[in-house]
């Protein structure tokens, strides 16, 4: 909430994501890639057998050429085929900037998380609902269009009308209101103000059970041993001592964890505790 302010435009910001867990006798495909646009919350997904760069080049390629836009910006988790060579040069040639999340914080990427959560329960119930068998990956298609025309909690318009101005309502045409351009100027910024009263919101919700930590640089912290639900019973709680060696941001900071990748020394306050100061006696 410190580092990434709400988007005011669309593919101002963008997010990327990836679930896995899918299947069945009648795909082979086991993973949904997910990019999210953060004002409209417009969704593009692509359903394959792989989590390799290739995958999320198509995904990021399949973006620009719908939407003719330009990507300003991605966020997301520090998967191998997102935070591969491979990707990260494609980006370059694009200059589209990535910004990946701390260690262990999928909540830094709330808004794909949320959406992950939504389509992954909105396919369980289509699967589950009838005895015809249909691919996870048509239900998955049919689910995401569904999500785009639908009048989203917090801007309070369907994705695909902030998009591009494309009413999505299931009223018959006759009725259907003739958006101008100048309309869809005055929803977007409706839907911004929105946001920005949710995300705001949000923060303060946040604060109030937050450690009010400033560490420096130079600091001597220990840092949580991965996520509680991968780690085992027995393994240390935290590990370290390491050293700050950078802010990042209020809630980023960049530890010496000698880890070859830069990004994968972020993490996130959350995850840190300070060291405790030996008492050394005088002579």
């Amino acid at each position: 909430m410190s580092h990434l302010g709400p988007a005011t435009k669309p593919f101002e910001i963008c997010s990327i994501d990836t679930i896995g867990g899918f299947g069945g006798s009648r795909s082979t495909k086991k993973y949904l890639h997910l990019l999210t646009d953060h004002f409209t919350r417009y969704a593009y997904i692509m359903t394959s057998s792989t989590q390799n760069a290739n995958d999320f080049i198509k995904l990021v390629k399949n973006c620009a050429e719908t939407n003719g836009s330009d990507i300003g910006m991605i966020l997301s988790d520090q998967y191998p085929g997102i935070n591969s060579r491979d990707f990260k040069a494609f980006l370059d040639e694009k200059n589209i900037p990535i910004i990946f999340t701390a260690v262990d914080s999928a909540f830094s990427n709330g808004l794909n998380e949320r959406l992950n959560q939504t389509l992954v329960n909105k396919i369980r119930c289509k699967i589950n609902e009838s005895d015809a068998k249909i691919a996870w990956t048509t239900i998955a298609q049919n689910c995401v269009k569904s999500y785009n025309e639908t009048e989203h909690t917090v801007t309070g318009f369907a994705p695909k009308y902030l998009l591009n101005g494309t009413d999505a309502t299931i009223l018959p045409n006759e009725l259907k209101h003739q958006k101008t351009n100048y309309d869809l100027t005055q929803d977007r910024k409706k839907a911004l103000e929105n946001t920005l009263k949710s995300h705001n919101y949000n923060k303060m919700i946040y604060d109030k059970n937050r450690r009010h930590i400033d560490f420096q640089v130079g600091d001597t912290v220990f840092v949580d041993n991965g996520n509680k639900l991968n780690r085992k019973k027995l393994d240390e709680l935290r590990i370290g001592p390491y050293n700050i060696i950078g802010k990042i941001s209020n809630s980023i900071y960049e530890i010496n964890t000698d880890h070859r990748k830069s990004e994968s020394n972020f993490f996130h306050v959350s995850k840190l505790t300070p060291a405790p100061k030996l008492d050394i006696p005088d002579d």
